[in-house]
């Protein structure tokens, strides 16, 4: 319990230390991604059926941030190692942007994908 409390607080300050939308000229941030994508752990985890509203946002985020292919690559960087520390279904990765709304398509992400041969994550 208070590991969770601790992660959270961990998040909103990142959150509060962040203007709400990326600079044009603002490259990829690892730790904003997770911070984004933090509340999409309960849908890839298998534990709710749906992603949150606040999921979703993240998702809608994260996809104006993704803009060229070393951006690509850092993304499914990013998330291959911070998912490698949790358990997770990586089918539903990619059913996050049918279920947000948005053209950015997340790969289904393991230990052993090749994020260099990753070339788009958009439809």
């Amino acid at each position: 319990m208070r590991t969770h409390l601790f992660a959270l607080l961990a998040v909103i300050l990142l959150l509060l230390s962040r203007p709400a939308v990326p600079s044009p000229d603002e490259k990829f941030s690892c730790a904003t991604t997770v911070s984004k994508l933090t509340p999409c752990t309960g849908y890839i985890g298998d534990k709710s059926k749906e992603p949150s509203k606040t999921c979703c946002a993240g998702v809608k985020e994260i996809s104006g941030s993704i803009k060229s292919k070393a951006d690509k690559k850092d993304a499914c960087e990013c998330l291959k190692k911070t998912l490698s520390r949790m358990k997770y279904d990586p089918s539903r990765i990619p059913l996050l942007s049918k279920k947000c709304g948005v053209s950015l398509v997340l790969p289904s992400i393991t230990n052993s994908t090749d994020c260099s041969t990753y070339e788009s994550f958009y439809l």
